[in-house]
């Protein structure tokens, strides 16, 4: 399969013209890129039409400077362009230095840099890489995958589809890209923790609290659910604050809890009104679960972004509480007033003993 662009040019909004005079140079040179908002396709959702665009891309050119480095957008893109194994090419327009989040991204890289103006010279050698680089792609069978799906697997069973945890955490931030966009909701990394936050969360938690949705040996969503401690519940059910790993409550021996679900993502293409009820499954059955290990649960708090979400969780008896920072819409109920709802009388009727 012959990638369709030459280059995804990742930018940020702030450096607009110089990344068109950069495309103008690169396609006069009768080579394709792909370059938001050009390429992003009528009515279809910014975030995948960027994810297509990588995916499509033989290589990705990173307009780097200090607002690129600031950028949730461009950091996200990144994030997207080195779990899917595409090389980076990053073009220093500007005298500064990466932050740490950038520079775990990119790794030992070779710089070019083009400041103070970006030049046909600068240019000639971006192009001698990516032209050096093999404009195909292995088409993957059906065949081939260990798990076909859509099926909930648990965090220590990533193996199964050839992840480990650093895998795992780009994949799940790649999954908050596509259902919290940044157009919409406030994202970034004082909001939502860096990537070093995200792992952590994941390996010490992520079996006790976590389950992945896996179709073709992809992550195409995920749940996480947590105790937490009684003064960071009100905080997150009031909107002050996102949940972090410093409020989850010591709950392996057991006890009486408050519990948050950070995320119920699904991304867009794939979700569908079935596959956020496998997730709602592995919620109640995991709920059933933790008292069965004498965690026992009273009230449930839950962060919303999507309108399919929004709809299940009023279905169930959930109540409208706030906005959190990232204007998700926070919603609650408690374990009693679940047992007592009819939807969930009919489908659960083993947690509603």
């Amino acid at each position: 399969m012959r990638f369709k662009f030459d280059l995804f040019i990742s930018y940020a909004s702030e450096n607009k013209d110089i990344a068109d005079y950069i495309v103008d140079k690169i396609e006069r040179r009768g080579f394709k890129c792909f370059i938001a908002p050009r390429d992003i396709r009528t009515g279809s959702e910014y975030a995948v039409e960027i994810i297509r665009g990588i995916s499509n891309s033989t290589a990705v050119l990173l307009v780097f400077s200090s607002k690129s480095d600031k950028s949730h957008y461009v950091l996200r893109e990144i994030n997207s362009a080195v779990s899917r194994n595409r090389p980076i090419i990053p073009l220093r327009i500007e005298d500064f230095l990466p932050s740490e989040a950038m520079e775990f991204y990119l790794g030992p890289t070779h710089w070019l840099d083009a400041f103070p103006a970006v030049l046909d010279v600068h240019l000639d050698k971006v192009v001698a890489i990516f032209s050096g680089m093999n404009n195909t792609v292995a088409e993957v069978k059906d065949e081939n995958y260990r798990i076909t799906g859509p099926e909930l697997i648990k965090i220590e069973d990533i193996p199964q589809i050839g992840l480990d945890y650093t895998a795992l955490t780009m994949k799940l931030i790649e999954i908050d890209y596509l259902c919290i966009p940044s157009d919409f909701y406030n994202m970034n990394e004082y909001i939502e923790g860096t990537f070093e936050d995200w792992k952590q969360t994941t390996k010490a938690y992520g079996n006790d609290s976590a389950i992945l949705l896996v179709k073709n040996d992809n992550v195409i969503g995920y749940c996480e659910m947590y105790p937490v401690i009684e003064d960071a519940y009100s905080k997150l059910i009031s909107g002050q604050v996102i949940i972090r790993d410093s409020m989850i409550d010591l709950f392996c021996m057991g006890g009486t809890f408050d519990v948050y679900i950070a995320m119920v993502g699904v991304v867009p293409e794939e979700a569908t009104q079935a596959n956020h009820l496998m997730i709602f499954d592995w919620i109640f059955q995991h709920l059933d679960e933790w008292d069965e290990n004498d965690v026992h649960v009273n009230r449930v708090g839950i962060s919303v972004y999507s309108d399919m979400l929004e709809k299940f969780i009023k279905r169930f008896g959930f109540e409208y509480r706030s906005l959190n920072p990232a204007k998700g819409k926070v919603f609650e109920t408690t374990v009693d007033k679940l047992k007592s709802n009819p939807l969930v009388k009919k489908r659960y009727p083993k947690f509603c003993k």
